[in-house]
């Protein structure tokens, strides 16, 4: 009998353990729906509130993208580009056969060119207009400040004035330019020729010598132009020269980027007469109710967008409430606000808490998999109307995280989200978007909540 009751205890014991853990929770999915009493609310009405930071200075060092132009932006200010870099010399080449042979025997200097490779799709500007580069000899080494490792964007390096090394001037046709060649100074060229055609000069020899004799270049474009472009941090300063034999044949060698932890960009904005033009170091952020119901996003110049949830906590007193379902963020760039200047393709939310609104970690959503991972908005471009282009978001965890620790919001609380590009955008990227708050029909920011009721 024994034998026969122990399999009958069985699966009395694994009935009742199942029964147990079917037992209903109030979850957003089908386990709801066979709740008769409870039911899912949706509620748009707890409107967020938005405005625009000041960001005073970051890291445009060891990004890979050079930056050079300008333009003017009626919204956002006269903004400027310029990069800095540091070269290295070819292979150092000695004759040590005795022979007196080198390889630029027989040979003469025909030209000094540098080669800058387009990075495709940063452009921000004009591109029906001509854009001018100059090319500058630096006359000091580049240096971090502060005896650092990194170079930020209101940092410069001086020049040795009255002496470009070159200009050019383009047409930038996007699908098809992909790399400009400018035409360098003679005396220049001849200069490094005889360097290398001569095997004892110690300033070719190896890269810490040649830095030490030429210290960089600066990339840049005169005031009051009309785009700015990226390119790689593959810049090349190419030497020509013919060598003679049974045939003449064209040779070159090239000066490559050296330290690219020394690369870097200064980017400056002159924001007189826009709608930013009070934001700076002291005031650093300022509420949308006075740039006409707006708020900014153009990082590389300066600006992030802030969101608060200020009402958040009166979903506690939501009717019958009883649990958050989920939270969806929903951000809708102002209409014809991107028809001219283009949005970023994607953007990432940032938790932030103090008054300097420094960018804490971003928010993730569970992917597919289960696993967490950033969320950059799944941005949706309306080509019809553009009445519904946005970003959207998933905030269910942030906000069921805010709501548990029970600290409400008080009038001066700096807890909120930063909108920003991603990096390396964040810092190479001129695209921008404007957003409204509740009182702008245009465009504005909803927060869609959805919460279990009991009825």
């Amino acid at each position: 009998m024994t034998k026969n009751l122990f399999p009958i205890l069985l699966l009395s014991a694994t009935v009742f353990f199942f029964a147990s853990c079917t037992k209903p929770d109030i979850q957003f999915g089908q386990e709801l729906i066979n709740i008769t009493n409870t039911q899912i609310v949706m509620v748009d009405t707890f409107a967020p509130k938005v405005s625009t930071v000041y960001i005073d200075s970051f890291i445009t060092s060891g990004k890979a993208v050079g930056l050079t132009g300008g333009y003017t932006d009626p919204l956002f200010g006269k903004t400027s580009a310029q990069c800095y870099l540091e070269l290295a010399p070819p292979p150092y080449v000695k004759d040590n056969s005795g022979t007196g042979v080198s390889p630029y025997d027989n040979t003469i200097f025909d030209s000094l060119s540098l080669i800058i490779k387009l990075q495709k799709g940063n452009y921000y500007g004009d591109t029906t207009k001509t854009i001018q580069i100059n090319v500058d000899r630096l006359s000091q080494l580049i240096t971090p400040p502060n005896n650092g490792t990194s170079l930020y964007n209101v940092n410069t390096t001086p020049i040795i004035t009255n002496n470009t090394l070159g200009t050019g001037t383009f047409i930038i046709y996007p699908a098809r330019t992909d790399t400009l060649a400018i035409r360098l100074k003679d005396n220049l060229g001849l200069e490094l020729y005889n360097k290398l055609k001569n095997s004892n000069d110690i300033d070719v020899q190896n890269a810490v010598n040649f830095l030490q004799y030429f210290n960089g270049l600066r990339i840049s474009s005169p005031a009051l132009s009309n785009l700015v472009i990226g390119f790689k941090d593959s810049v090349i300063m190419r030497l020509h020269y013919r060598k003679f034999g049974m045939f003449v044949t064209n040779e070159h060698v090239d000066f490559t980027v050296g330290n690219s932890s020394h690369q870097y960009n200064n980017i400056t904005v002159d924001r007189t007469g826009t709608p930013l033009a009070g934001i700076n170091s002291v005031n650093r952020e300022i509420a949308s109710e006075t740039t006409n119901n707006k708020s900014y996003l153009q990082a590389v110049t300066g600006s992030m967008i802030k969101i608060t949830f200020p009402s958040l906590f009166d979903i506690k007193q939501l009717p019958s409430f009883v649990k958050l379902m989920n939270a969806r963020l929903i951000i809708r760039p102002i209409q014809n606000s991107y028809n001219f200047y283009s949005l970023p393709p994607q953007l990432r939310l940032s938790v932030t808490s103090t008054a300097a609104n420094i960018i804490g970690n971003d928010i993730s959503a569970q992917s597919a998999n289960g696993s967490a991972a950033a969320q950059y908005g799944n941005l949706t471009i309306d080509y019809l109307n553009g009445l519904n282009t946005n970003y959207s978001y998933d905030l269910t965890a942030y906000f069921k995280a805010l709501l548990n620790s029970n600290v409400a919001y008080y009038l001066g609380s700096h807890n909120g989200i930063l909108v920003s590009p991603p990096s390396n955008s964040f810092e190479t990227s001129f695209n921008r978007m404007i957003i409204g708050n509740n009182g702008n029909i245009l465009g504005k920011v909803e927060l869609q909540i959805y919460y279990a009721a009991v009825q």
